[in-house]
């Protein structure tokens, strides 16, 4: 079995039938459409990275100024301890009492007091001395170590 096929292009032309001109369409480009958003889409996670790495910058410049703020109310307060020290040792109250115009008492009574009496009052009264009771860790401590043992300067 055979199929005959007749192609239009090369089936001779009829007598009097004029072929249409061909024109040449101008090629759209895209190329410089799909670079252009290639470059914008780079351009814009860059800024997106320089913004995330400006923001850790910030917060890095914050901690650092709490951590050194941390540390002068620490000296701080180890200075008013030491003022406090020199306040309450005996030669100062001696000094001071002298300058009040008090003497020295002539003598001395020793009276012992039980260690259940005095458990008795530090258990009613429920205060104790801050020089007794050891120092508590708070959380900016332990973040310190935490960050030193990571990061590995304080």
């Amino acid at each position: 079995m055979a199929v005959a096929f007749r192609l239009p292009a090369l089936a001779p032309r009829e007598r009097g039938q004029v072929r249409t001109p061909l024109t040449i369409v101008p090629q759209e480009d895209r190329r410089y459409f799909k670079v252009g958003m290639i470059v914008g889409a780079v351009a814009l996670v860059l800024f997106g990275l320089a913004t995330l790495q400006m923001h850790m910058a910030q917060q890095q410049m914050r901690l650092d100024k709490l951590n050194y703020d941390i540390s002068r109310a620490r000296q701080h307060f180890d200075e008013l301890r030491a003022e406090r020290a020199s306040l309450q040792s005996p030669d100062h109250l001696m000094e001071a009492s002298r300058q009040m115009g008090l003497l020295p008492g002539r003598t001395t009574t020793i009276v012992n007091i039980p260690a259940s009496i005095a458990a008795e009052v530090a258990a009613t009264v429920g205060k104790v001395d801050a020089d007794v009771v050891k120092e508590t860790e708070t959380a900016l401590d332990e973040f310190g170590r935490l960050k030193a043992s990571v990061v590995g300067t304080p």
